[in-house]
């Protein structure tokens, strides 16, 4: 019996944006996790906490990123392009 792979959510998608920012606070914590869990400092942070400050970065991150897509569409111009504009390209 084989399994399938569950279908992919829609880019933009709720679902596709939680993986988005799991799969980059996941990236984030295995950084932090080999930077700050390996020192010989003898605090370290509770590995649950530092998983929520993870996400939050993540989130973060993310919504920094939107709004600097919002900014650069809206600076593109836009163009109303006729039929009849097109058809004066033919002559």
């Amino acid at each position: 019996m084989s399994e399938h792979p569950a279908p992919a959510a829609p880019a933009g998608s709720p679902a596709s944006i939680a993986d988005q920012t799991r799969a980059l606070a996941a990236q984030i914590y295995v950084e932090l996790v080999g930077r700050v869990m390996l020192t010989s400092a003898e605090t370290k942070p509770n590995p649950v906490d530092l998983a929520k400050y993870c996400y939050k970065l993540a989130e973060a991150f993310q919504s920094i990123e939107a709004d600097a897509k919002k900014d650069a569409i809206a600076k593109m111009a836009k163009y109303d392009v006729k039929v009849d504009d097109m058809m004066s390209w033919k002559k």
